[in-house]
């Protein structure tokens, strides 16, 4: 459309006025004063969102399915009452959470070799040890000790335990493959001593415990008590397992010379015979 013309007065030849032009867009103007305000945002957005879909959707369907185990696993662990135990009913995951709480220990020992860190066993079923269901735990065990970490374990020998020639071996193993400290006791004689009547009352204030503190393997740490029970009768599977997170079972008390043997692992195959023998 042309312009309009101004006539003037008086008649004459109409004049032509100038063509107004456009109004500028705005929207640079405002972009340039928010655009902070729209690059966080969408920053965010793309790290939040775009990225960890893309992360997500160029992996397989079998690692999905593990990933999501272990997010759910942690969630759980999460919102999980530090005062309130964690049940594991689970075989698989009951002897992979040990491996992996050594394994874990050893990192941090790694980390800071002047750190102390003990772990304090009171193990009642020791045929485990025969077996190879304990071949991944026995490695574990021995990374901590080789890392600077000490293993306290006692063994609670029946009657029948002390005469089975597979003890031997077990004892041996735990002194020259593992280097742990190395205890025994006869069941039947430490049950009637304070020490382990007193610990085994303050267990059974725990809770899965009703069947009693002889029916368990208990370990303890500075910040954790564990025991599991239900073994299976070809030692193939470990039982279900508690986890108390900040709440430990003392059991040093068991450690006493009065109630139970040390094992000198430098000659542990003589001292073997002679307890034996004395039984």
């Amino acid at each position: 459309m042309f312009p309009p013309k101004k006539v003037p007065a008086g008649g004459g030849k109409p004049i032509a006025l100038p063509a107004t032009s456009p109004e500028p867009s705005r929207f640079p103007a405002w972009l340039s004063r928010n655009w902070l305000k729209i690059s966080v945002p969408l920053a965010l957005a793309l790290v939040l969102i775009v990225m960890p879909l893309w992360w997500w959707n160029r992996h397989s369907e079998a690692w999905k399915l593990v990933l999501s185990d272990h997010i759910a696993e942690s969630w759980v662990l999460w919102k999980q009452d530090p005062r309130e135990p964690v049940h594991v009913a689970q075989s698989g995951a009951t002897l992979h959470g040990l491996t992996r709480l050594l394994d874990g220990y050893a990192d941090i020992l790694g980390r800071d070799p002047h750190r102390v860190i003990e772990v304090w066993v009171a193990d009642h079923y020791w045929q485990y040890w025969t077996t190879d269901t304990f071949n991944d735990y026995m490695r574990a065990n021995r990374r901590f000790v080789d890392s600077g970490g000490k293993i306290h374990r006692m063994f609670i020998l029946t009657e029948a335990d002390l005469k089975n020639p597979q003890l031997t071996a077990v004892l041996r193993n735990q002194c020259e493959k593992i280097g742990a400290d190395v205890w025994r006791s006869n069941a039947a004689a430490i049950m009637n001593k304070a020490e382990y009547q007193i610990t085994a009352k303050a267990f059974q204030q725990m809770p899965y415990t009703e069947t009693g503190f002889q029916s368990f393997d208990v370990l303890q740490l500075e910040d954790l008590t564990y025991y599991s029970s239900d073994f299976s009768p070809d030692y193939r599977a470990v039982g279900a397992s508690t986890w108390f997170y900040g709440q430990t079972l003392d059991l040093k008390p068991l450690f006493n010379k009065s109630i139970a043997q040390r094992i000198d692992c430098s000659s542990w195959k003589t001292q073997v015979v002679e307890y034996l023998q004395s039984q």
